[in-house]
């Protein structure tokens, strides 16, 4: 009886292609900080992702729907189910009368900040999982491929040089 070298099949090949494992993690951290911010005493609404795309002193409602890759629509259903939350508000844009704002609340900015609390204890648990060595390889390589190599970004994340520090 003869063996079969040991070859990938093609299932076993989707299931370790990048884009696969890439959308696996994000499926874990978002259950993660669903879990933390529910545990909490936080709310939660799946539209809290578009959170992520918002710059603290605004952002187009059209630039949202650009950096998600979804319809202007869709952004638009996502701020309504947040503003119902008191997180967003939407505003003309002042240099653009035809365009709409969306901006953080300032319950939604002090809820960002809770919010990012939990992410770091997620980092750490992460950093715990595969090694403080491989969590900055693989920051570092996401944000090359998420922002291009740039030498005005952090090295090692948003204000953290090392474990523990704040956000």
């Amino acid at each position: 009886m003869s063996k079969k070298p040991n070859k990938p099949s093609f299932d076993d090949t989707r299931r370790l292609g990048i884009g696969r494992l890439l959308l696996m993690a994000r499926r874990d951290f978002v259950a993660r900080l669903q879990a933390r911010l529910l545990a909490a005493g936080e709310p939660w609404h799946p539209s809290m992702m578009i959170s992520s795309y918002v710059d603290s002193d605004g952002t187009r409602s059209g630039e949202i729907a650009k950096r998600m890759g979804i319809t202007k629509q869709a952004v638009g259903r996502m701020v309504r189910d947040l503003e119902s939350l008191g997180l967003l508000t939407q505003e003309p844009d002042p240099l653009d009368g035809r365009a709409t704002r969306v901006r953080f609340t300032s319950a939604g900015l002090r809820y960002m900040v809770r919010m990012h609390r939990q992410i770091d204890e997620i980092e750490r648990e992460y950093e715990a999982l595969i090694g403080a060595e491989r969590f900055t390889a693989t920051r570092e390589g996401l944000q090359i491929v998420a922002y291009g190599k740039r030498d005005d970004l952090p090295r090692s994340g948003p204000n953290r040089g090392r474990r523990g520090a704040a956000r």
